[in-house]
């Protein structure tokens, strides 16, 4: 609910859904009924509280998903061909990327498809904390401080902002990430992922820049 730029946070998610003209829907699953206000004025579909136990911390993002699609089967009597997630804590995220993603799963008849981004730190570079400062590698056998990354196979990390899968995929194989899973590249400004209050103000700062406002 926290204004960002001017716009509700979760605003700047709904926006970016309409503004994709290859999603038909766009529902917001919340166990709070002012977020639930908040997402109609911004233009969503709230048209159901989400249970309690769909909204604690120990809830998959997977049941909450398919709870929203069986709500839409029983009261409409509709079946959506693919269920896309966009987590509202990825505001920067285009239109360009939901496109992206949906097209993947259609072009390359893949079971589900997410946003990447290009790690920069390779996992061969990271490190584990043992006692109070010592450092164990986190690939002991592989790694090696002079070794460029650029020697590895590119790695990619997931973005947290764009997510699909077939009905299917989602409904009986219960997963997010099918057999055949493919990743669309995003950028590292619009995958930007707000966990922190430096990651907010990192936002404002990126939409300041680009003059985008909300209301």
């Amino acid at each position: 609910m926290r204004p960002l730029a001017g716009l509700p946070l979760i605003g700047w998610t709904i926006r970016s859904a309409h503004a994709c003209p290859l999603l038909d829907r766009v529902l917001v699953s919340t166990d709070d009924a002012a977020i639930a206000d908040i997402a109609r004025a911004c233009g969503g579909e709230a048209p159901f509280l989400r249970p309690p136990e769909l909204a604690s911390d120990e809830a998959s993002i997977v049941a909450v998903l398919q709870h929203a699609t069986r709500w839409v089967e029983a009261h409409e009597r509709q079946r959506p061909a693919v269920v896309m997630l966009l987590q509202p804590t990825s505001p920067l995220r285009s239109v360009a990327e939901i496109a992206g993603v949906l097209r993947l799963i259609e072009d390359q008849h893949a079971d589900s498809a997410q946003t990447v981004m290009l790690d920069r730190w390779h996992p061969f570079h990271r490190f584990y904390r043992e006692g109070e400062s010592q450092l164990v590698p986190w690939q002991e056998t592989m790694y090696s401080l002079s070794t460029l990354r650029q020697a590895h196979r590119a790695v990619y990390r997931p973005t947290g902002s764009v997510y699909a899968a077939r009905y299917k995929t989602l409904m009986h194989d219960n997963t997010l990430k099918g057999e055949n899973h493919h990743g669309f590249i995003a950028d590292e400004e619009t995958s930007l992922d707000i966990d922190t209050a430096w990651d907010f103000r990192l936002a404002e700062l990126i939409l300041r820049e680009k003059g985008l406002k909300g209301w």
